[in-house]
C-alpha cells in the first residue's frame, strides 16, 4: 500500500491514513525517487530526519520486490500457412534487450540449468557526472548476455527498490541450428 502526501509547508512530519507496524516497515520517497530517512513513527504520525520544502509530494509505503519471469523462448518453424513450435532445431539464446522508459533501476537475473545465477544491473548513473542527491531517469534499451539453451534458462527482471522501472518490450537474439527439415 503506497500513499502520496503533499507536504503543506516546510516540515519534517506528516500523518498517514493507516498505522504502520514500525519505522522500519515503511519507506518514504520523493516523487523523483529519493529515499528520505525516518527518525520516528508514533501511531500514524511519521517524522523525517530532515525537513522538506513546501508542496513537495512524497510517496509512503511498504517495500516489496517487483519480479517478472519471461516464459520459455520457443523456435517456431513454418508449417503450412502459419508456424508451430518445433523440436527439429537447437535453439541457443545469445542476448536479450529490454526496452524501458523513465527508469532508474532494475536487475536482470539469468539462471541456466545446473549453473549459478548471474545478475546484470541497470542504473542510469554515470560515474563522475551524476550529482549526489538527484535521481536520473533514463529511456532506451538495456542489452544483456545469456548464451545458453532456451529450454534450460530462467530469465527474470527484478526491482527491489522504490526507484521506478517502466518496461515497454523485450527481444531476444538467438542461434538456431536445424537438425532436420520438414518435407511435404
Amino acid at each position: 500500500m503506497a500513499v502520496e502526501i503533499t507536504m503543506p509547508a516546510l516540515t519534517n512530519s506528516f500523518t498517514l491514513p493507516y498505522f504502520p507496524e514500525s519505522a522500519t516497515a515503511i519507506e518514504v520517497y520523493t516523487k523523483d525517487g529519493l529515499k528520505l530517512a525516518i527518525s520516528a513513527v508514533s501511531g500514524n504520525s511519521v517524522t523525517l530526519m530532515q525537513s522538506v520544502t513546501s508542496l513537495t509530494t512524497v510517496v509512503v509505503g511498504y517495500p516489496y520486490t517487483m519480479k517478472y519471469t519471461f516464459s520459455e523462448q520457443l523456435f517456431k518453424a513454418k508449417a503450412g500457412q502459419g508456424t508451430s513450435p518445433s523440436d527439429a532445431a537447437k535453439l541457443l539464446i545469445r542476448n536479450g534487450s529490454i526496452y524501458f522508459d523513465k527508469t532508474a533501476f532494475f536487475k536482470v537475473k539469468v539462471t541456466p540449468k545446473f549453473r549459478d545465477t548471474y545478475e546484470n544491473v541497470f542504473t542510469p548513473d554515470v560515474v563522475g557526472s551524476t550529482t549526489i542527491g538527484t535521481l536520473n531517469l533514463d529511456s532506451g534499451f538495456y542489452r544483456f548476455p545469456i548464451l545458453t539453451k532456451a529450454q534450460d534458462t530462467t530469465i527474470t527482471i527484478e526491482n527491489g527498490s522504490a526507484l521506478p522501472s517502466n518496461f515497454q518490450s523485450a527481444e531476444f537474439e538467438s542461434f538456431v541450428h536445424s537438425r532436420s527439415n520438414r518435407y511435404g
